[in-house]
């Protein structure tokens, strides 16, 4: 992998090669490991370049190295000297085995626990960053132009290799399970020891892929399972007919650790949610395998203890009333606040969705069925008109189809979390502003856990919205409503064919009232459009909105008039002109 940005590294070292790196490491160092992380610069190759890289190892690796190694790899018993004290000594064998190699060992569960393991990630992380930027450095003192490879291939970074396996038979688009036992099908390609993973067992889906005329194989869902403790797996490499798929990625890359006692079925079985696909002729008699960089017996800490969510306080909320039709003015929102029992010590999340179930018996909420919500639209059991218990759904926008001029709630956001330490979280709907009258609607939410360990406390898991409509003032006999103009009526029948939340001619989807109000071309511009007559009974036409004018002749071009792809009958008109100058109002 080249680095071809490498220089964006630099804000991570201070001073360019001169670094001197902290590290979290066991124990105090001894005296030889001072020195070889102290301050002094000291001559150690004839090469000018290769005398700074070398100073820079000094104070970067060979530290860590001598903290964690030296017990093996310092004079013996472990093969290379990347930990003696002697600089020159140890710089020789480190850029012999690699970078890569040596820090990958160093984080290893398996390799030599409590010297090396996972536990180690975050420093070896920093090493390699500020290393890659090293080496830049000797490129470019070198005349290169600072780039830096990797220089181990799949191949190289193979340890062990599992027993090939013939593809099963299967028809198109058919899917068949690999398995194989890792008693008897693993075995070393390097002198690291097959670890006895007593009982495991891993498994592949392989799928017959037809596109067309193209056959492809499609590799997912590694799974291991049946073990007796806990495994780490990293990077899987993936052979067909012994060769190797070197463009695949999907796996090389996996690194994760599987508890004990997983089961095939259970998701925590599932090393990696990719999937690889592999071109090429299809033979009866082809066969898969798969190559591991690592695979290990490790240690999976327990799980931190659960946190309980609830919702916090009120948690039923009576919509706001109408609303501002202002542009500017704040939204109409309704904010909920949840409360997990204790700080977490780790990252959980949570989600929340719309419970749809159906309301009451019949939609009549009453003490014992919704009694919050029947306390806010019935106070003291008295209902103030006769409908008022009677409750629907509330409904959003859902997708390009549906009447966007008759929605209840729009959602925010629906998945959030809590960091470590954090407690208290809020979330808001928005609610509509319409003042249409109709039943009577509640929103009801549904908390649910998300990643982490967290669980929801059941009797506290639902919060609710009421939409108090039925208390609307019912329009005037004769006046026309956007309910009637958008319900089969004039708008939707001459307008939405263009005026649509697909095409928005003119930068609006008639449908969707806010959207209208809010253009800066004053499509709709409620209360200003007017109609007077003065004592000769001519009509005085005082027009605004957009939509208005471009129904008008004296105050647009014939070719420009509205409806565009039809026209309107006096009575259509007459709805149109009735709606927009008694206010316009999203009723």
């Amino acid at each position: 992998m080249k680095f071809n940005t490498i220089k964006r590294l630099a804000v991570l070292v201070i001073a360019g090669s001169f670094l001197t790196v902290a590290f979290n490491n066991c124990g105090k160092p001894k005296a030889n490991e001072e020195e070889a992380s102290s301050g002094s610069y000291a001559k150690l190759s004839d090469e000018p370049c290769e005398d700074q890289l070398m100073n820079f190892y000094s104070r970067s690796y060979q530290p860590f190295l001598l903290t964690n190694c030296s017990s093996c790899h310092s004079t013996g018993p472990g093969k290379g000297q990347i930990a003696n004290k002697d600089t020159q000594v140890s710089y020789k064998d480190f850029m012999q085995i690699g970078y890569s190699k040596v820090s990958a060992n160093a984080i290893s569960d398996g390799h030599n626990i409590p010297y090396s393991g996972s536990h180690h990630t975050q420093t070896i992380n920093d090493l390699k960053i500020t290393w890659i930027k090293a080496l830049s450095e000797y490129d470019l003192c070198l005349g290169g132009n600072g780039e830096v490879q990797e220089v181990l291939t799949i191949k190289q970074r193979a340890t062990f290799a599992l027993t090939p396996k013939t593809i099963p038979t299967m028809g198109d688009n058919e899917e068949r399970r690999v398995e194989f036992t890792l008693a008897s099908d693993l075995s070393q390609l390097k002198d690291t020891p097959v670890p006895n993973l007593y009982g495991a067992k891993m498994s592949f889906m392989v799928r017959k892929v037809l596109k067309g005329t193209d056959r492809t194989y499609s590799i997912h869902s590694p799974r291991l399972y049946g073990a007796t403790q806990d495994i780490r797996v990293k990077g899987i490499f993936t052979k067909i007919n012994g060769r190797y798929i070197q463009y695949s990625t999907n796996f090389v890359f996996a690194d994760s650790k599987i508890a004990k006692n997983s089961t095939e079925a259970s998701a925590a079985s599932l090393i990696s949610t990719g999937a690889l696909t592999i071109a090429g002729a299809m033979f009866p008699d082809d066969t898969i395998s798969f190559d591991f960089e690592l695979l290990e017996k490790t240690e999976i800490p327990p799980p931190p203890p659960p946190v309980f969510l609830s919702f916090d306080g009120t948690k039923t909320f009576l919509a706001p009333a109408g609303g501002s039709i202002d542009p500017v003015a704040p939204p109409n929102e309704v904010t909920f606040t949840v409360r997990l029992d204790k700080p977490s010590t780790e990252v959980v999340t949570f989600t929340y969705s719309i419970d749809t179930t159906a309301i009451c018996n019949g939609g009549t909420v009453n003490a014992s069925c919704l009694p919050d919500v029947y306390s806010l639209l019935c106070p003291g059991g008295n209902c103030p008109h006769a409908n008022s218990a009677k409750v629907g759904l509330a409904r959003s926008v859902v997708g390009a189809s549906f009447n966007r001029f008759d929605w209840d709630y729009k959602l925010n956001g629906t998945s959030f979390s809590f960091e470590p330490g954090e407690v208290v979280k809020s979330f808001t709907v928005r609610t509509s502003k319409d003042i249409r009258y109709e039943e009577n609607k509640v929103l009801t939410i549904k908390l649910e856990a998300g990643i982490g360990n967290i669980q929801v406390v059941a009797a506290n898991s639902l919060g609710r919205i009421v939409y108090n409509k039925i208390m609307n003032p019912v329009p005037s006999n004769g006046q026309m409503t956007y309910t009637k103009l958008m319900n089969g009526g004039t708008l939707d029948k001459t307008c939405t064919e263009c005026h649509n939340s697909t095409k928005r001619d003119g930068g609006y989807d008639i449908r969707d009232y806010e959207l209208m109000i809010s253009s800066n071309k004053q499509i709709l511009v409620p209360g200003q459009d007017k109609v007077v007559y003065d004592a000769s009974y001519n009509k005085i036409v005082t027009a605004v909105s957009l939509m208005y004018r471009r129904t008008l002749p004296q105050f647009t071009p014939e070719s420009l008039l509205m409806p565009r792809l039809k026209t309107l009958t006096p009575a259509e008109y007459n709805d149109v002109e009735n709606w927009l100058t008694n206010g316009a109002k999203n009723n």
